[in-house]
């Protein structure tokens, strides 16, 4: 029997197409483990075990903690949803009430639903300017924590995503703090923030501000296999055994060493990049933007609170969309990146990403740029994050227990959402299970499945509603 889709891996991976997208390593052969088969076991003695480490995974995890300055880490082969759903169990009992960013990743708000928590929102700020109008996420405020937790004394836990998938990092510092002098603790996914911890021309690292649990996926920007991450645990908020026995529950119980050995390979490759490795990175991502000032149609954004490896290409002065820059790239240019949403693209970099890789990316856009042209604003079909709060009639947990019907999203409007419905990536909801879908909500959706936009919990152009009229629900 042919084996199609190795076939079409292995096919994918010989084209000149280069990834400026997750993960890291960027297929560069200096990171490719020989033979993996080789190392594939499972707990026998000798090579330890991740759920009751005593040896080899032991000294790795004791390394992991030391070169991060946490109290304890623990490497996930789940990625970094089993760690999200790991930091909030051990904070949170069923019922607990959480204070979570809005733009937080969609395993937190199955977390929510797993644990049957009440959520309270904190948004983050709505930025001016280019990064307004593409309706990209900013920072979430100290001071809007701060009003949050007096609004509410009855917060269990506090979560935040630093930094996004766009690179906006939040004051970790200044919540953690808050959270202490309320004796809770702050869990941060810092998902996108792995490389932080390696070079001082990154932001500090979470683990470094104060929060009580960190999350990082490795996979994402550092040279580790899809999958990947690591959670840091530290002070005296967390019941370590509680976080323990939540890690053995959302992760498998025959972890695949395969991953562990990446992770191990992962560290020992940034070892040995050193801060050199890291200098000539940050040097390539500087001069790769100093390129891109000759733009003058395409922008690539930068904001005082974005950290540097992210590359963030506008299109809202042009006539194309997101989508249509990323399928250009590809097409003429055989440059794949990360994710399109609305008027921008995003390109992931990692260390492994060398200078010529970022030339490539920067005559290509250059290239683009030229043949471009100045659109005004209102001929641009729009697509954006930045719409109005939705009203919530009832908790995601209570959701599951009333009855539902499917409506054509067209027809929505007021009714109230039986599902998370979002965009893919990031994992965003624009609206969650009990929340009510308003006019604003639907045109946006609608909006985005025009342009091609892959929205999750919308089928065949129908969505999954609360039935109000139902006689079970009167009853």
């Amino acid at each position: 029997m042919k084996n199609h889709f190795l076939d079409a891996l292995w096919q994918y991976s010989q084209s000149d197409i280069y990834p400026m997208h997750m993960p890291g390593h960027k297929r560069n052969p200096a990171c490719v483990m020989e033979n993996p088969y080789q190392i594939d076991m499972t707990e026998v003695p000798g090579v330890d075990d991740l759920h009751h480490p005593e040896g080899i995974i032991k000294e790795l995890l004791e390394d992991v903690a030391q070169w991060y300055g946490s109290k304890k880490s623990y490497l996930l082969v789940n990625g970094s949803t089993c760690g999200i759903l790991s930091g909030i169990t051990a904070c949170c009992h069923t019922g607990d009430t959480i204070l979570v960013a809005r733009n937080c990743h969609k395993s937190v708000y199955n977390a929510i639903k797993l644990l049957s928590l009440k959520p309270i929102y904190v948004y983050p700020e709505r930025l001016k300017g280019t990064m307004g109008e593409l309706g990209i996420a900013g920072e979430v405020t100290a001071e809007n924590v701060r009003e949050a937790l007096r609004e509410h004394p009855e917060v269990h836990c506090v979560i935040v995503t630093s930094p996004t998938y766009e690179g906006m990092v939040s004051p970790i510092q200044s919540i953690a703090e808050l959270c202490h002098e309320k004796g809770i603790p702050l869990i941060v996914d810092e998902a996108h923030g792995a490389h932080f911890n390696w070079s001082k021309e990154f932001p500090p690292t979470a683990v470094q501000q104060g929060a009580d649990i960190v999350i990082e996926s490795l996979h994402k920007t550092l040279p580790s296999f899809t999958q990947t991450a690591v959670l840091h645990y530290q002070g005296e908020l967390v019941d370590e055994e509680r976080l323990t026995w939540a890690l053995q529950t959302y992760q498998s119980s025959s972890p695949s060493y395969i991953l562990m050995a990446g992770m191990a390979q992962c560290f020992s490759a940034v070892e040995k990049a050193g801060k050199e490795g890291f200098a000539r990175y940050v040097e390539n991502l500087q001069m790769f933007r100093e390129k891109m000032r000759e733009l003058k149609h395409l922008e690539v954004i930068t904001h005082p609170q974005m950290e540097l490896s992210k590359i963030v290409i506008s299109t809202a002065k042009t006539p194309w969309t997101g989508q249509q820059l990323e399928d250009n790239l590809l097409e003429k240019f055989r440059i794949q990146l990360e994710m399109s949403c609305g008027d921008y693209a995003i390109a992931m970099t990692s260390f492994c990403d060398e200078r010529r890789h970022f030339d490539r990316l920067a005559e290509a856009l250059l290239s683009l740029d030229a043949k471009l042209s100045i659109v005004p604003k209102e001929k641009k079909r729009v697509f954006s994050y930045d719409i109005k709060p939705p009203k919530r009639r009832y908790y995601s947990c209570e959701v599951e227990r009333l009855p539902k019907v499917y409506r054509r999203l067209s027809e929505a409007a007021g009714c109230v959402s039986a599902r998370d419905v979002y965009l893919y990536p990031p994992g965003i909801p624009f609206v969650t299970a009990g929340e009510e879908f308003s006019e604003e909500i639907v045109e946006v959706l609608q909006s985005g499945i025009a342009l091609g936009y892959e929205v999750q919990g919308v089928e065949d152009g129908k969505v999954a509603i609360v039935d109000l009229d139902s006689k079970r629900l009167e009853e």
